[in-house]
């Protein structure tokens, strides 16, 4: 299926993107997610 192609091609390009050091570094990045889990109320 071509829309299943094009998600999958669209989630990698997104995950690429949030995954890159240029705007935040990785400590931020962790600490965003921890502030996230704990106001979902999740286990980290």
């Amino acid at each position: 299926m071509d829309l299943v192609r094009h998600t999958k091609e669209a989630y990698a390009d997104f995950f690429q993107s949030a995954h890159q050091d240029e705007v935040l570094d990785a400590k931020t990045k962790k600490l965003i997610h921890l502030a996230l889990v704990l106001a979902m109320r999740c286990e980290p």
